[in-house]
């Protein structure tokens, strides 16, 4: 019973990689694409901990953690970038002036 939910909530992680996968390749905002890796990044450390499950073996709890900061570090990075970006943007304040 055991292994078919297993294989049940493999199927539905795998699932959502792929919508995840279609959300990074069709986003229409950067902010649509920083959202999918996340997705992806948290769908393959439920997978990565499934196969721990299912194998019984704790050996790749060390993967597990580093998909995890890579995923973490990844979003925070990408955002900070966004960030800096939009701050770099020239504004229209002086044009918003002229025409008053």
């Amino acid at each position: 019973m055991i292994v078919l939910t297993l294989q049940f909530c493999f199927a539905v992680l795998t699932i959502s990689v792929l919508f995840g996968l279609y959300r990074m390749a069709k986003g229409p905002t950067v902010l649509d694409r920083i959202l999918s890796f996340d997705i992806i990044t948290s769908c393959i450390v439920g997978m990565i901990v499934l196969l721990s499950i299912r194998w019984r073996t704790s050996v790749f709890l060390e993967l597990i953690l580093i998909f995890s900061l890579l995923g973490f570090f990844g979003t925070v990075s990408f955002v900070y970038y966004l960030h800096r970006t939009q701050d770099v943007l020239p504004t229209n304040d002086e044009d918003d002036k002229e025409e008053e």
